[in-house]
């Protein structure tokens, strides 16, 4: 057993370097997180191009792992799609003082659904999705308080959302440094909000704040003074 929660392994595929990196350390394959080092070379057969072993880092999930993606996966099986789901661990937010979405809790638990097809699943600007997050949330007991909260994302719905938000939110920022005019937002979801937040976090010259309640909660970015805080 690792005794320091990571793990390195090598060989001739990802599968099996993942597979010598948990059996190094006693751990079961799908119950861990996986950061691929390299992911190999193989050789061309009449070229002078040997082949290179793939390498991976490994980490057990969190105990919540295991029947988020249980759960998750026979959902999906019952609702007659084909998918893929794995897991990993993401970045807890930033723990600042009024915080009021979660900072200061574990780092939240990512299930990610990969995919053909899987539009149904994501619907209009997201719903289904956050529906769906919220069963799983509801299912696992984390409704309410204990344990790691589960974000899901679908076909890297979210992400590829987020990184659109944060690109957004820097214009938005300028406008509001070159006008010195506050600027308030549409309502938002809350890791939409948040992506906003953390893109501006450090920017000059300006600050966040969130007013109102869900689902009309909005972002208002507005010119910066002394000693101001981002409020989430």
């Amino acid at each position: 057993m690792s005794e320091t929660g990571v793990a390195e392994g090598s060989g001739a595929t990802v599968a099996e370097a993942v597979a010598a990196a948990c059996g190094e350390a006693g751990w079961d394959p799908d119950q861990v997180e996986v950061e691929v080092l390299s992911p190999g070379l193989a050789g061309v057969p009449g070229e002078h191009l040997a082949s290179r072993a793939a390498r991976v880092r490994v980490r057990p999930l969190p105990e919540q792992a295991p029947p988020a993606l249980a759960f998750l996966r026979g959902l999906l099986q019952r609702m007659g799609i084909e998918a893929d789901v794995s897991a990993r661990r993401v970045a807890a937010p930033p723990d600042r003082p009024g915080d009021p979405t979660g900072a200061g809790e574990p780092a939240p638990l990512l299930l990610e659904v990969t995919g053909e097809d899987l539009g149904v699943l994501i619907g209009w600007r997201g719903e289904s999705l956050r529906a769906l997050q919220t069963v799983v949330n509801l299912a696992l007991g984390r409704g309410g308080s204990g344990g790691p909260r589960v974000i899901v994302d679908v076909a890297r719905y979210r992400q590829r959302r987020e990184e659109a938000v944060e690109a957004m939110a820097l214009r938005w920022a300028a406008r509001v440094r070159r006008t010195g005019q506050p600027m308030t937002l549409d309502p938002m979801p809350p890791y939409e909000r948040r992506a906003v937040h953390l893109a501006l976090l450090d920017a000059p010259g300006v600050r966040t704040e969130s007013q109102g309640a869900d689902p009309e909660r909005r972002v208002t970015i507005a010119p910066a003074a002394d000693g101001d805080e981002a409020w989430l």
